[in-house]
């Protein structure tokens, strides 16, 4: 009897991590992981006919591998990275170091676990989505997730998704509503939040949970884990200027709070501090 093939959907908060943990699952054996494959902004507006396309995608991936031992992906040297980001820039705007190629792939047989990584447009389509192929979503502490989203040149910068926004219309016209940067941020996080709240709660994985356990919270739930375990530390650093305003402290605390299935106000106020830019 032939098996299931072992996919899965890995999403998250833009900045939350889910480049960290694509690299840490691509460390693993019999496991391939995927850095933005996919033209997502090709996939058709009707959810239903988007969702079959996706897990058409991962049957396409699987027979490119069969055939040529290469898998589409973002890449550095032929390889996921753990972070797309450049460390430094000159403007202290982090720029993407990936560029969109092949990885080579070494596995055997049909029985290894793919994973595809995307983030705004698997979360448009959540909660159905899993009903096709598993899903692990990734959070960060909101706080720390706005700063990040400040030093990065990508357009959650300036409170945009449009993967997201090109499969939720909803979204699109809320963001293009409103006149500044903050506010659309905000919305855009509480919709990701909201989005995972949808979703089996043992498959939404707090970022400084899995550093913390240095990764054994992401591979427990991918059943996927490495030979040698990573050790990794938290990029949220608490104890100075976030470079997010005082206003968008107020807006968490006072808008949907969707978020606090996963923070207390605390940690949310403790957070209120310095913080790198994370994966």
């Amino acid at each position: 009897m032939n098996l299931p093939p072992r996919n899965l959907a890995l999403t998250g908060i833009p900045r939350s991590g889910t480049t960290l943990c694509c690299h840490l699952l691509s460390q693993c054996p019999s496991t391939v992981a995927l850095f933005e494959p996919m033209a997502v902004s090709t996939l058709p507006g009707d959810r239903a006919a988007a969702i079959r396309e996706v897990e058409h995608y991962f049957g396409q991936v699987r027979e490119q591998i069969r055939s040529t031992a290469t898998a589409p992906s973002k890449q550095v040297d032929g390889r996921v990275p753990d972070n797309p980001f450049s460390g430094t820039a000159a403007d202290s705007r982090r720029r993407l170091v990936v560029e969109e190629g092949t990885i080579k792939v070494d596995v055997a047989g049909a029985d290894y676990l793919l994973v595809i990584k995307h983030n705004a447009a698997f979360t448009a389509l959540l909660p159905e989505l899993g009903n096709a192929v598993p899903v692990i979503a990734i959070v960060r502490n909101p706080v720390a997730a706005l700063a990040s989203w400040t030093s990065v040149d990508l357009p959650v910068r300036e409170g945009r998704a449009p993967a997201g926004e090109s499969l939720d219309p909803e979204l699109r016209d809320r963001i293009s509503a409103l006149p500044t940067v903050l506010e659309r941020q905000i919305v855009l996080l509480d919709w990701f939040f909201e989005r995972f709240s949808r979703l089996d709660p043992a498959r939404v994985l707090r970022y400084e949970d899995i550093v913390s356990s240095h990764g054994e919270a992401l591979f427990t739930v991918a059943g996927s884990r490495p030979g040698h375990v990573p050790r990794l530390a938290s990029r949220n650093r608490p104890g100075g200027d976030t470079g997010v305003p005082t206003a968008a402290i107020t807006k968490l605390m006072s808008g949907s709070r969707a978020w606090e299935r996963w923070y207390t106000t605390r940690e949310i106020e403790e957070q209120y501090c310095s913080v790198d830019a994370a994966e």
